[in-house]
């Protein structure tokens, strides 16, 4: 759906300090560096062994963006531009392995079961969102990227829509889903693995 601009999106890309130097290139890169490190070192230090360490980056990340939104700001636009290009080349590495009808001849009830899914939680969605909590189609839109993609898919979206005042909240409301989302998935997937199979 084709989405005129938001004057808020526009007027964020002629601001003056959305401007990526060298300073804000290192800023970026290191931030971002120091939270996988910390993450891991976390992930090694308190949980299982062979457990990722998404969910702790993930939540090292939400947790630095609501303490200091000011320092985090002041990186959205190097961080999005750095961002935006790692997002491309997940997105080729991944539709490079991916296959369609690998996926119907293999596993076909799989396939049929996420389509259901997906179409119930877009359905839900927009019920709620539209016709209970009055929310913009454009914040529902990315909410159900973020949600089904993740930040990657919902973050392109924003930028490729022009959308620019929405990127930071989709890769947020993204990051924020795998933190919460991830562990008790991997809470749940031991607990199933201990269920006796007759």
């Amino acid at each position: 759906v084709d989405m005129p601009l938001d004057p808020e999106d526009v007027s964020l890309g002629e601001r003056g300090t959305d401007v990526i130097t060298m300073p804000s290139l290192v800023v970026s890169i290191t931030v971002a560096s120091c939270l996988v490190l910390l993450g891991k070192l976390l992930t090694k230090a308190v949980l299982p062994s062979g457990t990722s360490a998404l969910p702790l980056i993930s939540i090292l990340t939400v947790t630095g963006a609501t303490l200091f939104p000011r320092s985090f700001s002041n990186l959205r636009t190097t961080g999005t531009s750095i961002g935006i290009i790692f997002m491309q080349m997940f997105f080729a590495a991944s539709g490079a392995s991916g296959s369609i009808r690998l996926v119907l001849q293999s596993a076909p009830s799989l396939f049929l079961f996420s389509t259901l899914q997906i179409a119930v939680h877009f359905l839900t969605l927009m019920v709620l969102g539209r016709g209970i909590f009055r929310l913009k189609p454009r914040e529902l839109y990315l909410a159900s990227n973020a949600n089904v993609g993740g930040p990657t898919t919902a973050a392109a979206m924003a930028t490729a829509k022009g959308w620019k005042r929405l990127i930071l909240p989709a890769l947020l409301v993204g990051i924020l889903g795998y933190a919460s989302a991830t562990p008790i998935a991997l809470l749940l997937g031991q607990f199933l693995k201990r269920i006796p199979i007759r």
